[in-house]
């Protein structure tokens, strides 16, 4: 495997270790970022459903 090789101070275990553990921390970052993503939009979408209409002139 290609992967171990960027451990190769370690057992083989704790390879195979330290590369899940490396994917399983990609994976967290690429869902914090889509949630980050789907939080900022639908925040722009309520600011602009909020700022559009005749009546929001008379919020506060």
């Amino acid at each position: 495997m290609g992967e171990r090789e960027s451990h190769p101070h370690l057992c083989e275990g704790c390879q195979d270790q330290a590369v899940a553990a490396e994917a399983q921390a990609e994976a967290d970052k690429r869902e914090r970022q889509e949630q980050e993503r789907l939080r900022r939009e639908a925040e722009e979408g309520a600011a602009a459903q909020k700022a559009g209409g005749w009546l929001s002139r008379f919020r506060t």
